[in-house]
């Protein structure tokens, strides 16, 4: 997911909570030990989660849930050498102390999952959403433990679009295939692209083919999944009346290309990111204009 769209949906969120109220406070509990073990208790010292745990992870930013882990010993998958490696199993847990749990694929009920490093990043952010990590696969639930994905994915992330998910998977041979699906889980793109942008102001998703096979084409497609074009130049950017270009020999440089006239005009950018209208964001050192597209005119961009 762009920086730029996940900062503007923080933000969004953020903004929402002020209004209603449903500002978080800064959290009050406090981690601690007893018997070599992890608890977790309140300002005033009652135990919220009994220290029964080898690690644990104080409630995340909203103060919903918390993360405790035990240690596991297992056999390393190195065939050669016989030795044991350390590895974490882990509840989620509410306020009240209770597991919580989701259902995985088959319809299995689980309360145990997996310690990822991407795990804990997601769950250490503001985002109603994270993703939680079943046997090596992903499910994408909120701060409530509500789930939202049940089919398991090696990554599932939001896309700009709250409609749509993007998901990965690996080939046997190494390489990471995305598609986007909806809400229900039903395909939008196909496991046929590296990597997925969507402009969500002009409601188009952008894919890029790049290192999954030999000329292929980078591809523009509404929401309906329907391909609008392809091209054979990298697509780092599309809007309803231009195709932004990211060209990379003999330096990185950008390429606007007019969907009407045919027209072409260089850009001198080091990061572009869609915008309203024909505007898009850009970014020259460390900063961010507004770029009309079709007076090429920028102005300083200032957020909000």
């Amino acid at each position: 997911m762009p920086v730029y769209s996940l900062l503007l949906r923080t933000l969004l969120y953020i903004a929402f909570c002020w209004v209603t109220g449903f500002l978080p406070l800064v959290s009050q509990t406090q981690l601690f030990t007893g018997n070599s073990k992890w608890g977790i208790r309140d300002e005033a010292g009652k135990a919220l989660v009994e220290p029964l745990y080898d690690t644990i992870f104080n409630f995340d930013p909203l103060e919903k849930v918390c993360l405790a882990c035990f240690e596991v010993k297992v056999p390393s998958n190195n065939k050669f050498i016989k030795a044991l490696t350390t590895v974490y199993s882990c509840n989620y847990l509410n306020g009240a102390g209770k597991r919580l749990f989701i259902k995985a694929d088959g319809n299995d009920t689980c309360s145990v999952f997996t310690l990822t490093k991407s795990m804990v990043r997601h769950y250490n952010t503001a985002h109603p959403f994270f993703s939680v990590s079943v046997k090596g696969r992903k499910h994408l639930v909120s701060r409530d433990f509500k789930q939202l994905t049940f089919k398991g994915y090696s990554e599932i992330s939001l896309s700009p679009d709250p409609n749509y998910y993007i998901v990965q998977e690996q080939t046997d041979y190494g390489a990471t295939l995305v598609r986007l699906i909806d809400l229900n889980e039903e395909q939008v793109i196909p496991f046929d692209y590296s990597s997925i942008r969507i402009n969500p102001y002009d409601s188009l998703i952008i894919c890029c083919s790049a290192g999954l096979r030999p000329n292929g084409s980078d591809d523009v497609f509404n929401y309906n999944g329907k391909k609008i074009d392809s091209y054979h130049r990298h697509v780092e950017l599309a809007t309803k009346h231009f195709i932004v270009h990211k060209l990379y020999e003999p330096k990185e440089y950008y390429i606007i290309y007019n969907i009407s006239t045919k027209e072409e005009q260089n850009l001198s950018a080091d990061e572009v990111l869609p915008s309203v209208h024909d505007e898009i964001l850009i970014r020259l050192k460390n900063d961010w204009y507004l770029y009309d597209l079709n007076t090429h005119q920028k102005k300083p961009f200032k957020s909000s």
